[in-house]
Formats: C-alpha cells, structure tokens, sequence
C-alpha cells in the first residue's frame, strides 16, 4: 500500500507508523508480527554496475594509451559516471503488540539502512585521458572518486496509547520512548578502485547511542480516520569518517499527515509528509540529492479476512526519487497466520520488495 500507514497501519505495525494506533482496535487480539523484511534499490542508470566496471576499462588505457579506442573508452566511461546517483535500502523488524480496553502496548525493533552512491567526477580527469602525457610507467593518477554516504539505525522502542474522549469524538493518543544506535558509513577511494563489497568495512564507520521519542494521534468516524505522527522529536547530529571532506547526518523531527477510508472488504489511505527529510551535508563539495518529501498512497481489497490484494504509489515531492508502483498479495487463514508479500515496481534497473509474517491468538 506503497508505505502509507499513518491511518491505516493495525496494532501490530502501528510502531513503525504512529504509535496511537496501536490503541484503535482494543477488542484485537495479542499478536506478534515477525519478521519484516524489505529491501529497495534505485539505480535507474546502472551506476552501481558502471562504477564497478570503471577499474576495468581504466586499467585498458592505462595499459596503452596511445590506443585510441582505449582513450574513447575510458573518458566515455568515466564520463558517463558524472551526476549520477544510485540508491539502496534495507531493513528488518519485528513486533509483540497487546491490546487492552486502558493502555495498550506495542515494543518493536527495527534496523535499517540506506546509502546513496555518488561518484564525484573531475572535469581534468577526462581531458587527461583524452590527451594524456604518455608515462613509460604508465601511471595516470586520477582526482575522480568513487563515493558512498549511508547511514543505518536500530530502533527499540515500546509504543504506549489510549483512547480520550472530547466532545463524544473517540480519539487515540500514542507515545514511544525509543533506544536508537546510528551508524554512519563513509566509503571514499579512487574511482578506478571502487567495489561496492567494501563500504561497509569498519575503517568507514562511526557510530552513536541515543534516546528519542515519536508521538501520534488518530480521530475515527464511522469509516474515515485521521491520523497524525511526529517522528524523531529530539534532533542529533552524527559525523562521517573524515576522508577528503567529512558529512553530517540529520535525524530530525519528521511529520505526517495521514487519512483513510477504512471498512472490512476495502481500504483506501494517503501519506502526505508535511515537511522534507533531511538526510546528509556537506560544508563543501557537491550537492548531495537525498532529501525526501514522500506523498503515498494506498488501497487494499479483503476477501472476507482471508485473502488481501493491495495497491499503491509514492511520490517524491522533492524529485529525489522516482515514483514508484507498489502491489501485494496477503494470506490471513483463520484470522491467525499472516503473511504478505510486496514488490515495488519503479523502472527497468530500480525495483524493491517485502515480505512480513504475524501471528493473532
């Protein structure tokens, strides 16, 4: 349902989404969801290939650069690296969620990770390989390199939420205190070096403890239901390795507006983040394009609690990512085994997926 769980998430993944949800359905039963996986890469210009495939052709011209097909090869492909992104995403979690008519609760954990592969080329760099200085040794040192910034998290968080009533309105009030772990990754060589397998090496790591905190209400009238999720209150600040420039990576307070239409054989929702997630910065050097402002939508078709078929979209108002066509399948037998599958669908060379298994007793 391409993400958009602000209204529409259940009790059981309603700490992911907003945690006063978790509160909405109290006669619902004591569940846990494990695990949830997901997985997502963007690469619409098959950077990620090109870049591994660099050192090869480099290596050709370097081994005879009076060829001139060698030099053709080599600034084309070091050329064809220029202002391109490429884009991967992971994650896993689980939850145990328990319902009551008071307080209900639901404790998670999560990690995830996502890093943007961006090559940062030297204009001189192609001029020097299409007019090189012939070297007997045939040493060319290049200023390009090969680049990756990511940034991954643990969350352990226990959602806590309620039920008030204002004016004869039911609405859901949530609250998670949580324990994260950051980690940053720096990944910095040559650009006739680089290999993807290496980024993650300790030597590029630093890493960070912290405590923070998301919020969330939700109002209910007959099928239609509000709901809003504040994410991150307290701001941190985590710094890169320090190779030719050090990066800063922002976690800071997200919030998101979310509405749905939610009856037993259909829903429909919408996400829409009302202000832009702030990712990582640079004192200097280029533009980093990883900001996102996500609109998403979705819907679900029931067959009568045993079988579900969704549909979705998201879209990035700040034109950092390409829109992408979410579709899954779920099975619920008996009301008791949950499992559902999701494939994101975005362009020839950029897809995702997910897969999630719970158990209601």
């Amino acid at each position: 349902m391409g993400g958009a769980g602000t209204a529409a998430a259940n009790y059981l993944s309603a700490g992911f989404h907003n945690p006063a949800l978790v509160a909405m359905d109290p006669e619902s039963a004591f569940g846990v969801l494990f695990p949830v996986v997901g997985v997502q890469l963007r690469d619409p210009d098959q950077l990620i290939d090109a870049l591994n495939d660099f050192g090869d052709v480099y290596q050709r011209f370097e081994n005879d650069p009076t060829n001139s097909s060698n030099r053709t090869a080599a600034a084309d492909a070091l050329r064809g690296l220029q202002n391109k992104n490429g884009y991967v995403s992971g994650g896993i979690g689980g939850a145990i969620a328990i319902p009551t008519s008071t307080i209900s609760g639901n404790f998670f954990v999560k990690g995830y990770t996502e890093a943007v592969v961006m090559p940062e080329v030297d204009d001189g760099d192609i001029d020097n390989i299409e007019n090189p200085v012939l070297d007997p040794d045939g040493d060319y040192t290049l200023n390009s390199k090969g680049r990756v910034l990511a940034f991954g998290v643990v969350d352990v968080g226990l959602a806590l939420a309620g039920n008030i009533e204002i004016l004869g309105q039911r609405i859901a009030l949530g609250v998670t205190p949580k324990s994260q772990k950051f980690y940053t990754y720096h990944y910095e060589v040559s650009v006739q070096s680089f290999d993807d397998s290496q980024w993650d090496n300790d030597a590029n790591q630093t890493d960070e403890s912290a405590f923070n905190v998301d919020l969330g209400a939700a109002w209910q009238t007959g099928p239609f239901r509000v709901g809003f999720a504040a994410k991150n209150l307290v701001s941190h600040e985590i710094k890169t390795v320090n190779y030719t420039r050090e990066y800063t990576y922002h976690i800071e307070p997200l919030y998101t507006l979310g509405g749905a239409f939610i009856t037993d054989l259909f829903v429909a929702t919408i996400d829409v983040d009302l202000n832009k997630q702030k990712r990582f910065s640079a004192p200097s050097g280029p533009a980093i394009k990883d900001d996102t402002q996500l609109i998403r939508l979705g819907t679900e078709f029931n067959a009568w609690g045993w079988a579900q078929l969704r549909a979705g979209y998201i879209n990035d108002l700040e034109d950092t990512l390409d829109g992408a066509l979410t579709l899954g399948v779920g099975l619920s037998p008996f009301n008791t085994i949950h499992f559902d599958v999701a494939a994101q669908l975005i362009d020839s060379n950029s897809y995702g997926g997910s897969l999630q298994l719970a158990f209601t007793f």
